[in-house]
């Protein structure tokens, strides 16, 4: 009798230590549980976050860059929206009618009729001060178009039209950063672009972006932002 009772008693300690050992194991599993929804919770709060950024991303380059425009048909179609808002060979290229040259215009002289203005674009002649080559050939300093472009931009513009193609050269003298911005015509009527080539990166050599290091495109109408980025770079680093 003494004996059973032993046993049982052992039995009830071991049945004890059993129900212990699982409320212990079921509680670790709601801790977890619980752990694991609030991770589910932050993560779909982070998700969310970035997608509401995501559409203002997309808002803000739309209301830069619109991308619908239409065709002579009247039907809409849809550019590719750019990776990112960055000056760089793709996402600055975009496509509208400009003419071969800047002193390529519409603009009639005194001494031609209009007649001839009529029929095609005549190229009109620029100003000496403003033929200036990048070799420093010809003073600009009467130059009231580079004046302005100095004022506007903060750089040292002049003109380097050794080739077929009108070329800008853009310079920092403080820093010594100098650029050249080459005019490329498109056929079939489409927007012109510029070729950027950097020449010396001064002393932005270790603090320049990845974009002023290379040779890139863009269209005409980029320009703004292009030099609004180049200032940018010249003020936080000076």
């Amino acid at each position: 009798m003494e004996h059973l009772r032993g046993e049982n008693q052992s039995s009830l300690e071991m049945v004890e230590k059993l129900r212990n050992e699982i409320i212990s194991i079921r509680s670790g599993r709601d801790d977890k549980f619980l752990e694991c929804q609030k991770l589910l919770m932050e993560e779909e709060l982070k998700n969310k976050s970035l997608s509401e950024e995501v559409v203002k991303l997309k808002e803000l380059v739309q209301e830069e860059h619109p991308r619908n425009y239409e065709d002579q048909s009247g039907k809409k179609q849809k550019r590719k929206t750019p990776e990112s808002a960055r000056v760089t060979t793709r996402s600055m290229i975009k496509r509208s009618r400009l003419s071969e040259d800047l002193v390529e215009t519409d603009m009639v002289s005194p001494d031609i009729s209009k007649h001839h203005k009529a029929k095609e674009p005549l190229l009109v002649s620029q100003p000496q001060c403003c033929r200036t080559t990048y070799d420093g050939s010809s003073s600009s300093a009467s130059c009231t178009f580079q004046a302005l472009g100095k004022h506007l931009l903060g750089m040292k513009l002049s003109t380097n039209n050794k080739g077929k193609r009108a070329c800008i050269v853009a310079s920092h003298p403080t820093t010594g950063l100098s650029f050249s911005l080459t005019f490329i015509n498109n056929p079939n009527g489409e927007e012109s672009e510029l070729l950027y080539k950097p020449a010396s990166l001064g002393t932005f050599q270790r603090v320049a972006p990845e974009w002023m290091r290379e040779v890139i495109k863009f269209s005409t109408s980029m320009c703004p932002i292009f030099f609004e980025r180049v200032s940018r770079v010249i003020k936080l680093n000076c």
